[in-house]
This record gives C-alpha cells, structure tokens and sequence, in this order.
C-alpha cells in the first residue's frame, strides 16, 4: 500500500490495479490520449484516485489528458460496465468536480469485476 494513497484517502487501500489504461470524457482531445498501461487505479474506503505512472505516464503527462484524480467515494454518482475489450473491462466512471459540473472516466481494467463489487458495495 502507498503511503501517499494511505495518507492521502484517510482510509485503507481496498483495491489497486497497476498498468491499466483509462480516458477522460472531458473534449476530443483527452478522448485521444492513448494511455497504454500507465494508469495506477486504487480504492480506499473513502477515495478512488486514478493516475497516471512510469515512463510511459511521464510521456503522456505533458498533453493534459486528465488522468490525474482523487475522487472522494462520496462525489462519485455512477459506475457502470460498459464492455469487455482483449480481458479489460471497460468501466465507466461519472463524478461530481469540486468547481461544479460532472467527469466521466473510461477505466479498462483487467480486474473490472471486482472493482465494481467493492465499489458498489461502499455505495450501497
């Protein structure tokens, strides 16, 4: 467990899936940002927080795809699977943002399933 994410979310890590991909719905740009196994996704029982890592996420840092988030469980308002791709399931991810308005997040995870039980289970 990272302690950044542990000091971080006040909560204890839940789940945590290196080397996913993800995509922000926020313009066509974002939407075109390949991220090809350099997200980090990990849930504790109080955030969901999605970043970007290694070389491959220092290369795509620079072209501001808004990969980099930490989402307080409470803001979150769907998460709904959308289709399975190559053993990723592609799970989509709406939340509320601290200046107003929505996100969604494309997660591909190749832990979908039990991504969306802890997560339905700590919103139920």
């Amino acid at each position: 467990m990272s302690a950044e994410f542990d000091s971080m979310s006040h909560g204890s890590l839940l789940f945590q899936e290196q080397y996913a991909m993800a995509q922000s719905q926020k313009n066509g740009w974002t939407k075109s940002v390949n991220t090809w196994k350099c997200i980090t996704v990990s849930l504790s029982a109080t955030h969901l927080q999605v970043k970007l890592h290694g070389l491959f996420g220092l290369l795509v840092k620079p072209f501001n795809a808004d990969l980099d988030h930490s989402v307080p469980i409470t803001d979150i308002r769907s998460v709904v699977k959308k289709k399975s791709y190559f053993g990723y399931n592609e799970i989509s991810v709406v939340f509320s943002l601290p200046n107003g308005g929505e996100r969604e997040l494309l997660l591909y995870l190749k832990r979908g399933e039990e991504f969306l039980n802890f997560l339905g289970s700590m919103r139920s």
